[in-house]
């Protein structure tokens, strides 16, 4: 094997080390930028993270950031859901401890983990199928995150459930009030959109007969990241906004 057979080997081994082998993935991750610098200082996503490992393996290899760039996007390390574009599942919890982190160094850094639900999404997948059902869950993910990322701070997305994805949403000055009004914003958007395809009317599977749980939307818990031990505790808090809030 010639040494540049053997360096590209090194290379597609490592970006499957780094990205492991997701089941629901597409070529390319929205979220993916060239560099890791971000208004938050030492906060980066996972994501991006593992694209400058990547990267700096290979220059340590010899090879080029434009060729190391190529061959980081054909290993499957740029990963992305194939239905919204978010990072997977994976990535969430590195994530998350990398926001603990900067937190705790920068004191004037504030941190919030959004978990969002889709309401509903049995009802759409029933009436229209999954395929088409797909389509318009893309649509509601991608309402929600341009509402988050017209907040202009740092933000990471990601899919990590059938019917639930999450932001990390951090940097100087970031609100929790501001984080649940931009939420609001987009679950009146996104009920505007589900009128307006005509779906309003969709019974719900486990309330049938109940016309408040008609239709669909987004359900969201907002948490603070700073403090905690683990990522769990992290997600505790959003986990159980949300559910009282389904039960409601």
């Amino acid at each position: 094997m010639t040494p540049a057979r053997f360096q590209v080997l090194c290379l597609l081994i490592l970006a499957a080390n780094l990205s492991g082998c997701p089941s629901t993935t597409g070529p390319k991750q929205t979220t993916d930028t060239d560099s890791t610098q971000t208004s938050s200082g030492s906060f980066v996503c996972e994501s991006n993270y593992r694209k400058k490992r990547f990267i700096d393996a290979a220059a340590d290899m010899g090879v080029s950031s434009p060729n190391a760039a190529e061959l980081y996007s054909i290993s499957g390390g740029a990963r992305s859901d194939v239905v919204t574009g978010f990072a997977p599942a994976q990535d969430r919890g590195p994530t998350v401890k990398r926001a603990l982190a900067a937190v705790a160094v920068e004191p004037g850094l504030n941190a919030f983990y959004v978990e969002v639900d889709i309401r509903n999404l049995g009802g759409l997948n029933n009436e229209l199928g999954h395929s088409k059902a797909d389509s318009v869950f893309a649509r509601m993910t991608a309402i929600a995150e341009q509402h988050i990322q017209d907040l202009e701070f740092d933000s990471c997305s990601f899919r990590h459930g059938g019917d639930e994805f999450s932001f990390v949403v951090i940097g100087p000055g970031t609100t929790k009030a501001e984080i649940e009004s931009a939420l609001a914003q987009a679950d009146a958007e996104i009920r505007d959109h589900i009128d307006d395809q005509g779906l309003s009317q969709i019974p719900h599977p486990k309330h049938p007969g109940d016309q408040s749980k008609y239709g669909a939307g987004i359900i969201f818990g907002v948490s603070r990241i700073g403090g905690q031990e683990t990522v769990e505790e992290v997600y505790g808090v959003a986990d159980k906004i949300v559910e009282a809030k389904k039960s409601e």
